[in-house]
């Protein structure tokens, strides 16, 4: 089993922040700050449906089909990656972040094409109907009510977050090398431009584990995430190393990174600090990176 996630130290005497509790859209994730007792019992919540899943996985007298049928988070499925270097790392703080290359961008888009050319039509249509914007808030939003109980869900939401669910293992299974992804966070409002390094230092503390019950738009380039309006200088970015998870971006030649992250995840800090990054033209930006790794892989569900 993995670790489990725990509340977020006090905002203040406030509350607990929650990094996707907020209904946001697929290009960033919103945080909120819950009343104490509600972000208690959330994560009590998430620590038993994961127990859930752990008793029924040791069940005796059922199939590798019928378990992952039952369980209420999806299973970790990534393939096996052949050598070292495939297994992308974290940047180093002061190592400047580079726009994924072609070479990169055409294999794990060939992936994707395999994946598709064998995937059933009813998850094919499943995924363009969870790129919807619409689709995508309303299945977000009932994830997050739910603390990420499939079986809270309406059926259709159930149907939809199922086959979502599946194309994503097909992928993870094909896949064979590591992923770096990004994911913008919008910080509570009173954050600020001045304010959001210390805060994001103070709230992620290396080491602490937090949760995603939403499934998480990202992209591989830090520049392509960055192109987000942020006026009020309160969002972050989420730098996730991981093997989980569908590119959806396209060939080299397009500026088109994205992966969709599985819902149910939970990812460990390691660390938070400001992080240059160049663009395809060769200009430079910077922005408050937080570090995290999955805590889930192969055998440890």
């Amino acid at each position: 089993m993995s670790r489990k996630s725990k509340p977020k130290r006090l905002d203040g005497e406030s509350g607990v922040l929650d990094v996707d509790r907020g209904s946001a859209s697929a290009g960033q994730k919103l945080a909120v700050v819950l009343p104490i007792d509600e972000a208690a019992e959330r994560a009590a919540d998430r620590a038993g449906l994961r127990d859930l899943d752990a008793m029924m996985e040791a069940a005796p007298g059922l199939s590798r089909l019928q378990r992952d049928a039952q369980r209420i988070m999806p299973r970790p499925t990534p393939g096996e990656i052949p050598y070292p270097v495939m297994e992308r790392r974290l940047p180093a703080p002061g190592q400047e972040r580079r726009m994924l290359s072609g070479r990169q961008q055409k294999a794990r888009n060939k992936t994707k094409r395999l994946v598709q050319n064998h995937m059933p039509k009813s998850q094919r249509d499943a995924l363009r109907a969870i790129a919807q914007p619409s689709k995508w808030a309303e299945i977000g939003d009932a994830l997050s009510d739910a603390t990420g109980d499939i079986e809270a869900l309406r059926a259709d939401q159930q149907l939809v977050v199922k086959r979502v669910d599946r194309a994503i293992q097909a992928y993870e299974r094909a896949n064979d090398r590591g992923h770096v992804v990004y994911a913008n966070v919008q910080m509570p409002k009173f954050v600020n431009h001045s304010s959001l390094l210390p805060y994001s230092i103070d709230q992620f503390r290396p080491g602490d584990v937090i949760a995603f019950d939403r499934y998480t738009g990202s992209h591989h380039s830090l520049a392509e995430v960055s192109s987000t309006p942020d006026p009020s200088g309160r969002i972050a970015v989420f730098e996730i190393q991981t093997r989980r998870g569908m590119y959806v971006g396209h060939s080299e030649g397009v500026d088109s990174t994205g992966h969709i992250l599985p819902r149910a995840m939970e990812l460990q800090v390691i660390g938070v600090h400001p992080a240059t990054y160049r663009r395809r033209d060769g200009s430079t930006g910077s922005r408050i990176v937080i570090q995290l790794t999955d805590t889930e892989g192969p055998g440890n569900d």
